[in-house]
């Protein structure tokens, strides 16, 4: 379960730790189709339509590599950075995708997002290739996080109107966990793509295996938050849900009794470009002989249990919502085929009138198991501990809630060819559904 979140308590001054020079760049590229060279022209009205301004300070841009066909660079008045625009010939089958074989144009933008609205920046950049290229962009990557976007997928996401309504913070990074043994850990999870925005990698360390869904949570709600608010200090510990502090530690400090052997210590960290990265530990160091930095083992139980709830960013609330609904006829779907298959699990999230509580958090998101569901909207029950009795035993109490109540969902094993084991599904995967 999660909640939206509460302001960080962080400690002043600016924490000097996370300090650094200057944000890599990101670069966005559209593969385009057809024999006919893209009309520098176009690519001019496409960042014009995507930014919401016509470019300002246009100039050439030298370059010498004999693929690229033409190259500018600009300003808008809302950026403090200059963007970069240009075309490159390709080759058959130089997609990313190896499935796009009629590409023979990469249109490419490259620039600093800017930090006080990186998700529509970048939602900006990716609309001005997709543009570029116009109905013959077959797909849109971004190689800095090896992601790869459809044709659809683009129009859905970047294209929409208004831009961007189905993407949040989450479109900054991705989790990458890292492990000697694949199967049973221990595991190394840090975040891909904060140098982008300025801010350090975010890390865990010595995640066990039973731990390891719980820590991908935390990390995930921790980085969809610190991707514009502002940083706690090093070691002060702050909340990242409800009776649930963690705190942010140089990760190198965190690592320093690691053994060679394992995921992420400093035998691993030679390998890593620099810049700063912050480890996510328990609120305070442990141990009576030498005090040292800890992962958060016991949060992280809680939260497997259920007992703690998660913080959100705003915006990732708002943007779950609407990926659950716009796709809740696949989760229909699948209850109406498998709902009484023990073996495939159906869960939504949904909104509850807390009566409980006081003026201004009468609501709360509660995860159910489904008993039913349709187009109008869902019937389950909730197993939780904070809905029992006075003395703190579990009760399971049946809630039932329109669609427009209806904030997310999860399918838990699904059957997916080629896979070895079942997955989720959610609304962000819904096709595996269909």
């Amino acid at each position: 379960m999660a909640r939206e979140h509460t302001p960080i308590q962080i400690g002043l001054p600016p924490e000097a730790a996370w300090e650094m020079a200057q944000p890599a760049t990101t670069q966005y590229i559209a593969f385009v189709a057809g024999d006919e060279m893209p009309d520098p022209g176009d690519a001019f009205i496409a960042a014009g339509e995507s930014f919401g301004v016509a470019p300002q300070d246009v100039a050439p841009m030298p370059v010498e590599a004999e693929v690229v066909v033409w190259a500018f660079e600009f300003r808008v008045p809302s950026r403090g950075e200059r963007l970069m625009l240009w075309c490159e010939r390709v080759e058959e089958g130089q997609t990313p995708d190896r499935q796009v074989t009629d590409a023979r144009w990469a249109i490419f933008i490259e620039s600093v997002l800017e930090p006080s609205r990186p998700v529509e920046d970048a939602v900006a950049l990716a609309a001005t290739v997709a543009r570029a290229g116009g109905a013959r962009t077959r797909l849109v990557f971004t190689p800095d996080l090896a992601l790869i976007f459809s044709a659809e997928d683009v129009r859905r996401l970047f294209l929409a109107s208004p831009p961007g309504q189905l993407l949040d913070e989450r479109h900054l990074y991705r989790i990458e966990v890292v492990a000697k043994d694949r199967a049973n850990g221990p595991y190394w999870l840090s975040t891909v793509g904060f140098w982008r925005i300025g801010r350090p990698e975010l890390e865990m360390l010595e995640i066990p295996a039973d731990e390891l869904r719980s820590a991908l949570e935390l990390l995930d709600a921790l980085a969809s938050r610190l991707a514009t608010e502002p940083l706690p200090g090093a070691g002060v510990p702050f909340e990242a849900g409800v009776d649930l502090r963690v705190a942010l530690v140089p990760a190198a400090e965190a690592a320093e009794t690691l053994d060679a052997g394992m995921p992420g210590s400093l035998e691993d960290r030679k390998r890593l470009a620099r810049g700063p990265r912050a480890a996510v530990c328990a609120a305070g160091k442990r141990g009576s002989f030498r005090a040292v930095w800890m992962p958060p083992h016991d949060e992280l139980q809680a939260i497997a249990r259920g007992e703690r709830a998660l913080f959100l960013a705003p915006r990732v609330v708002e943007v779950r919502e609407r990926r659950a609904r716009a796709e809740w006829d696949a989760f229909v779907a699948s209850f109406a085929a498998h709902g009484a298959d023990r073996s495939r699990a159906h869960f939504a999230k949904v909104a509850v009138l807390n009566t409980g509580a006081t003026s201004g958090e009468g609501v709360e998101h509660v995860w159910i198991e489904v008993e039913s569901a349709d187009a109008a909207g869902v019937r389950g029950v909730a197993d939780r501990a904070d809905m029992g009795g006075s003395d703190g035993s579990r009760s399971a109490h049946r809630i039932e809630c329109p669609i427009d109540r209806v904030g997310d969902w999860l399918v838990r094993g699904v059957i997916v060819p080629g896979y070895p084991t079942p997955v989720d599904a959610t609304p962000e995967s819904a096709s595996i559904l269909r």
